[in-house]
């Protein structure tokens, strides 16, 4: 993995050499138009899976809690580790008698846990629906910390964009 870097930036550097032209190099060589926006390291690559796949954690005022569906699998763990490691796994087996296939999923994912929650006191629920909910209430100090509010609605009566319509003012006119 660690020379992948290293041969991606020599394939880049090899498409830039001047090659002999022929008529069909623009169309086999040329990049498409729409691979610029692609990113361009693995670290953009990692962290746009990371925010693509990860499954809602939310903070609020009863703890922490993750979501994940778990209804193809049917064997489930959930482990913690090193005091704030949660590791779910996941394991899934079936095998067609008719056809004779055989077929396996499993899944592993790694949680931290934010700073201050206790791991001895993690939870996970799993629904008819195939929804396994972890939780961990929250520690006193961030108790004390989430204090909620009700902000009131104030109605202006006016609208929130100026129609075409209405005359302009004098000082926009001058």
């Amino acid at each position: 993995m660690r020379s992948l870097p290293m041969l991606w930036r020599m394939a880049e550097d090899m498409s830039r050499m001047p090659r002999l032209a022929s008529p069909f190099h623009a169309f086999f060589h040329e990049p498409p138009v729409w691979s610029v926006a692609l990113p361009r390291n693995w670290q953009q690559i990692a962290r746009w899976q990371e925010q693509q796949f990860a499954p809602p954690a939310t903070i609020n005022k009863d703890g922490y809690k993750l979501t994940l569906d778990v209804k193809d699998y049917s064997e489930l763990k959930v482990k913690v580790l090193d005091e704030s490691i949660v590791l779910v796994e996941g394991k899934s087996e079936q095998q067609d008698g008719e056809q004779g296939s055989y077929t396996s999923r499993h899944f592993l994912r790694r949680f931290v846990l934010p700073e201050g929650y206790e791991a001895d006191k993690v939870t996970s629920n799993l629904s008819s629906d195939g929804v396994l909910t972890i939780c961990v209430p929250n520690p006193p100090a961030v108790q004390e910390t989430i204090k909620e509010r009700v902000v009131p609605i104030e109605q202006t009566g006016e609208p929130s964009k100026k129609s075409a319509d209405e005359p302009k003012s004098e000082t926009s006119q001058q």
